[in-house]
């Protein structure tokens, strides 16, 4: 089980078994701890129905009494699709070196 964290301005911004994307950041001890993710999630106010937890915070940074659970369904990639490295790059750049 993993430990996440999301900041929101409102609990209506983690509508129940939906698709979402959110930056999350892992809690989990360790090398990478509070390292952010962005991902494809569902969450649950039910502590049993995904496999890892997430810990809510507000704007400000309050913590929210209320917990979830979370399914991550993959990452996000945060470079638009137009900004993003493709073949032609990485093989110019192999050539140039």
């Amino acid at each position: 089980m993993n430990l996440w964290e999301v900041y929101v301005n409102s609990l209506a911004d983690l509508p129940q078994d939906v698709e979402l994307t959110l930056s999350i950041r892992t809690l989990n001890e360790g090398k990478y701890k509070y390292t952010y993710s962005r991902v494809a999630a569902k969450v649950s106010p039910d502590l049993d129905r995904y496999p890892d937890r997430l810990q809510v915070r507000f704007g400000r940074g309050q913590l929210s009494d209320k917990k979830f659970s979370i399914e991550i369904l993959g990452e996000k990639q945060i470079v638009p699709e137009k900004y993003a490295w493709g073949e032609a790059d990485i093989e110019f750049l192999a050539r140039s070196m």
